[in-house]
């Protein structure tokens, strides 16, 4: 445990919030993932809501798209490192990190659609 102790705030509060949201995009049943979808789903306003889906692809998606987007908080504790070096702005800091997960959401739901376009028109 020589390790934890040696590794910075943002390292520990990513790692653990990695772990957590990656079981809670399972247990949830796909609660988490749709709920990432609406502060997003102004990018896709041309493909039918969430609410109009339907078919087998639907659920696992949303599942998938829950425990993938846990791995957005490891991307930003990269990111967070390395605009350190830059900038000590917290607020700055803060705003990437956030803007970072924001990004990986619209990106794993613009890859969901994608891959289920046939089956979402």
């Amino acid at each position: 445990m020589v390790f934890w102790k040696n590794w910075s705030f943002n390292i520990k509060f990513s790692l653990i919030a990695f772990f957590i949201t990656a079981i809670l995009g399972l247990v949830s049943m796909g609660a988490l993932g749709g709920l990432l979808y609406y502060p997003v789903s102004f990018l896709f306003g041309s493909y039918p809501t969430l609410n109009d889906w339907s078919g087998d692809w639907v659920w696992p998606s949303v599942i998938m798209v829950g425990m993938l987007w846990s791995f957005g908080f490891v991307f930003g504790a990269v990111a967070w490192y390395y605009i350190q070096k830059i900038t000590q702005s917290k607020v700055m800091l803060i705003a990437a990190y956030l803007l970072i997960l924001w990004l990986w959401a619209a990106l794993l739901w613009c890859w969901m659609i994608k891959v289920n376009l046939d089956q979402l028109t």
